[in-house]
């Protein structure tokens, strides 16, 4: 049976299909404390919402300590995702330039010659592949190194490494020794490396985003070393990790839908709508760190000054007070730019236009180019975490 008061982010079970506990906590305990992970569970669309348009109540100063604690590839200063305005304000300016409509449309060729790379790839597995390792991992790790400069081939592997490693770090508390040291290796890599890369951008700038950050000015204050080696190596981490969950849910939610497939199949340009659909129904993040900085009141319920938050977008985006039928899988929903799973606010993310379009270039490339493609599962396993939401695999034949 699922009760709210069932509710835990722990739970194995839990993490394979959350949505029946989501809506039984957005009915019954709307905000809710939970134990095994010590924090106040905000469920409700409209509350969900309020905390991120309220950064001087629900700051996210605590966001990378709570994420990542010892892990955090660069401590020294505050990441963006743990800033609020409005110094928040002042690193995303600078950081902005890498993603204006002009620098996104630029993209378009390199994501497109990436998609069709790694397709090329998978033309010689095409009778068993993993579309999750062999193929979506691959396209947000690979336009992520393009858009930061990263020509190395084994470095681009060693993203997808330092990736899989970091996004451990929230499970700290119950992982053996070995993946803690395995963790601390590639927290220590990445840094190292991209200190290297920042110090080499500054006598050798090209047209990447590092060199970008380097150059950038605002208000006569320049981006110090750590600022950018911060900036960067979330860049490398968000940019890499959940546009790899998105394009296998997208995909798994077409196959889930013959006849929303038949049409993408028919459309190549309608893969943006079940993108953007999937980012409602499946949201690679399920819900985010904040922290209140004094006593609130929401819903009837006072989360006490200090506490932790767990603000959950992904049961937000369920509410059917704000999205008919949001159990069902509908391309072009009249209100679907009102989901949250970019978040809103000051801390809407910056990657939320490339990510879109890389994704939905990755599921019509996809399909394009196999049209006989089929999985080989049914039900496939979703990973083992409480904050991403991600399939662990997903075999297919073409």
């Amino acid at each position: 049976m699922t009760t709210a008061t069932a509710f835990d982010p722990l739970s194995p079970e839990v993490q394979q299909d959350p949505y029946p506990y989501y809506k039984e906590l957005r009915r019954n305990a709307p905000v809710q404390y939970i134990e095994s992970v010590a924090a106040w569970g905000i469920f409700r669309y409209s509350d969900v919402e309020s905390t991120f348009k309220r950064p001087e109540i629900f700051s996210a100063k605590d966001f990378t300590t709570n994420a990542f604690g010892e892990f955090d590839p660069v401590s020294e200063v505050k990441s963006i995702i743990a800033t609020d305005p409005p110094e928040h304000s002042r690193i995303r300016r600078l950081a902005n330039a890498g993603f204006r409509p002009g620098a996104i449309k630029a993209m378009e060729p390199k994501v497109d010659a990436v998609i069709e790379r790694l397709l090329d790839n998978l033309e010689g597995q095409r009778s068993d592949f993993d579309l999750v390792s062999d193929f979506a991992a691959y396209v947000p790790v690979n336009v992520t190194a393009d858009l930061l400069g990263v020509e190395d081939p084994d470095v681009r592997e060693d993203f997808k490494r330092w990736t899989a490693d970091l996004l451990q770090a929230p499970n700290r508390g119950v992982l053996p020794q070995g993946d803690l040291d395995r963790i601390r290796a590639s927290v220590a890599e990445l840094r190292a490396y991209f200190t290297e890369q920042i110090e080499y951008r500054r006598t050798h700038p090209g047209s990447d985003l590092i060199s970008d950050l380097v150059r950038a000015e605002e208000e006569s204050q320049t981006l110090t070393a750590t600022e950018i080696l911060s900036l960067v190596a979330l860049m490398q981490f968000g940019g890499s990790e959940t546009p790899s969950h998105l394009i296998s849910s997208t995909v798994y939610n077409l196959f889930s839908h013959p006849e929303i497939l038949a049409e993408v199949r028919r459309d190549p340009s309608r893969a943006l709508a079940a993108v953007q659909e999937t980012l409602r129904q499946n949201s690679p993040v399920q819900m985010v760190f904040q922290t209140a900085v004094e006593d609130v009141d929401v819903a009837g319920v006072t989360i006490p000054s200090g506490s932790m938050v767990f603000s959950y977008i992904a049961a937000a985006n369920h509410d059917d007070t704000v999205f008919d039928e949001p159990e069902k899988f509908v391309l072009d929903r009249p209100n679907l730019n009102r989901h949250l799973s970019f978040a809103t606010g000051a801390h809407h993310c910056i990657g939320a236009p490339l990510g879109r379009m890389m994704c939905a270039k990755a599921v019509g490339g996809v399909l394009a180019r196999f049209p006989h493609l089929r999985p080989l599962e049914e039900r496939p396993r979703w990973m083992p975490s409480y904050w991403v939401r991600g399939l662990a695999q997903y075999r297919f034949t073409a």
